[in-house]
């Protein structure tokens, strides 16, 4: 719930095009917790990617983990969103966000920008097209075990860092045609209570 200042817990330096602050901005609404945004340029092409910020009433936190962890401290909500016995997995996919930015993310950032041009664009494209068919396999995977999400019936926060990258590959200049369970995996997380629409990602009415 994005609130007024002094209503909210949480303050969080934001950009509405960056996708880690989407993430952030994702887990705080499911978990309908109060906070105040404030803009802040997050993703300038000199200083690519760098990590949305937290701020609570007695320390600020960086970064998509460390953020997570704090938002998730309680035993009920870690338990949905962070289970202890899927925190390997969990960093794994942490990992193939932080490569998928490397592709995916510099292509969408290229496009969004006026004046940046890349010379290996092909190359990146081949990269985010593989690490999407990767993605696809995972999800076709679970779907055959009757799970919609990429480790179990319920989304976590694994869920939360891929997405943004993912739903917004068009921006991008990808297509997701070819990426039918990915499809779907992103219809299942728009259809979630208190979900929020992002720049270039609507809400389902």
């Amino acid at each position: 719930m994005n609130l007024n200042q002094s209503q909210a817990v949480f303050r969080l330096a934001d950009d509405p095009l960056s996708t880690d602050c989407y993430s952030i901005r994702l887990l705080l609404e499911f978990l309908q917790l109060p906070y105040e945004s404030t803009y802040a340029d997050v993703e300038q092409l000199d200083h690519k990617f760098e990590c949305p910020v937290l701020f609570d009433s007695t320390f600020n936190y960086s970064g998509l983990m460390p953020i997570f962890k704090r938002l998730l401290e309680t035993p009920q909500t870690q338990s949905q969103w962070m289970p202890e016995n899927l925190s390997s997995q969990i960093q794994g996919w942490h990992d193939f966000n932080e490569v998928l930015k490397l592709s995916l993310g510099t292509l969408r950032q290229a496009n969004l920008s006026v004046d940046q041009f890349l010379s290996n664009e092909e190359t990146l494209i081949q990269q985010a097209t593989q690490q999407l068919r990767e993605l696809d396999d995972q999800l076709c995977e679970q779907t055959v075990i009757g799970q919609g999400y990429l480790l179990g019936s319920q989304p976590t926060i694994a869920d939360l860092m891929i997405f943004p990258q993912v739903a917004l590959a068009w921006d991008a200049g990808i297509s997701l045609l070819p990426f039918l369970h990915i499809r779907r995996w992103i219809n299942r997380i728009r259809h979630q209570n208190h979900f929020i629409p992002m720049a270039g990602l609507l809400a389902i009415n």
